[in-house]
């Protein structure tokens, strides 16, 4: 029996040195094809933001590489440390999160979560920088200029906060999602100022008045307030009928109308807009009847501006008068007639009448001849200009 036990104790004993063997065999095996195993390649994901990255893949792969001294690939398993550069890559201030690691194919998946701007803030001094969901600031980017609410004046370019500066940021937060969140408030929203007592002026686009908000408490209210009054009143009188609206008191909108000095400049502004107008086409008809007024002189053609021997002078002050109301003034050079025969009479009887720079026709003249006394009573009855080659000018 005692001699039965010994063989069954060595045996089993044997088979445990022969299963601990295979067992530091394989885990050498194992250890030796890891350490001879080389990356196969990487493969980066960027997730955080909808189509608009601050932060790119080559951005990412450099980052790698500069930890590594050198590019990932082929490069042996066990000498590239994926914790420090998991860290490495979470101190960039686009970076939110990162996580590495290698899958079945030796292929390195580096999973990186971009931080997200809610809001654009320029400080007083003029600094300018993003700020995400965690209040965390971010710095201007080259790549990408994110469509935003905008805040200005912040009071401060210090990093740590004051509790005030703090809980103004908060509001800046909530306000800034709101406002992203809806599409009419993102398109109407031009701006966001802030006011030394840390409340808010909004600067609308469309509407010359400035909106008085107040501090951040019951946000979502007060823009439903100046919603209703945009659709009950706005529309109906005009969208700078009033200079100011103030949504800061609980339950009501206080608005106050535009000034009479402003309606009346706005009037002036328009008037003065009116008279260019008609002087630019008044210009445009000089320039025009300039024009027409530079005809060929005919010798065969009568002068239109020769002095009738028997018209008063009465007759020429009155068409001066006329002429500066308005009316066209035509080239007169008084000249005596050197005969006094019906011939001399004829001519200039014609011409007055005549409207073409063309040769009149002599079978005509017979019966369009009229005496000068019959010419007078016609002029003095109709007090009407003797007709020159150009019509009188009109106001159009």
């Amino acid at each position: 029996m005692n001699g039965k036990y010994t063989v069954k104790k060595i045996l089993i004993t044997m088979i445990w040195i022969i299963i601990a063997s295979g067992t530091v065999v394989l885990l050498v095996a194992a250890i030796e094809k890891r350490n001879n195993e080389r990356c196969a390649g990487v493969e980066i994901n960027i997730s955080g933001v909808q189509n608009n990255f601050f932060i790119d893949k080559k951005d990412v792969a450099s980052i790698l590489e500069k930890v590594n001294n050198g590019k990932l690939l082929k490069m042996p398993l066990h000498s590239i440390d994926l914790a420090l550069m998991e860290n490495e890559l979470q101190k960039t201030q686009w970076i939110k999160s990162a996580q590495l690691f290698f899958d079945n194919n030796n292929v390195l998946q580096v999973r990186v979560k971009e931080r997200e701007p809610i809001a654009r803030i320029f400080t007083s001094s003029g600094a300018s920088f993003y700020i995400d969901s965690s209040l965390t600031r971010l710095p201007l980017s080259e790549k990408f200029s994110a469509r935003l609410p905008v805040f200005t004046d912040f009071p401060t370019d210090v990093i740590i906060l004051s509790k005030q500066d703090s809980n103004l940021t908060k509001d800046i937060k909530t306000m800034s999602e709101f406002i992203s969140a809806n599409p009419f408030w993102m398109a109407q929203i031009d701006q966001i100022d802030i006011l030394p007592d840390r409340t808010f002026n909004l600067v609308p686009k469309l509407g010359n008045q400035i909106i008085h908000f107040g501090d951040g408490e019951d946000y979502q209210q007060k823009f439903n307030n100046l919603l209703c009054f945009y659709k009950q009143v706005l529309t109906k009188l005009g969208w700078s009928h009033y200079s100011s609206i103030s949504v800061e008191f609980k339950g009501q909108v206080v608005a106050v109308r535009r000034g009479a000095e402003e309606i009346k400049m706005d009037s002036l502004r328009s008037v003065q807009i009116m008279k260019n107008l008609i002087e630019d086409a008044q210009k445009h008809i000089n320039d025009s009847t300039s024009i027409q007024l530079e005809q060929t002189n005919d010798d065969d053609n009568i002068n239109a501006s020769h002095e009738n021997k028997n018209i008063p002078s009465e007759e020429v002050k009155e068409n001066t008068t006329n002429n500066k109301q308005g009316s066209v003034t035509p080239i007169h050079v008084p000249e005596k007639p050197t005969t006094t025969n019906n011939a001399s009479t004829k001519k200039n009887v014609v011409t007055n009448h005549s409207t073409s720079v063309e040769k009149p026709d002599p079978a005509p003249l017979k019966s369009k001849i009229v005496k000068p006394p019959t010419i007078l009573k016609e002029a003095e009855k109709n007090k009407r200009i003797p007709k020159a080659v150009m019509p009188p000018k009109t106001d159009y």
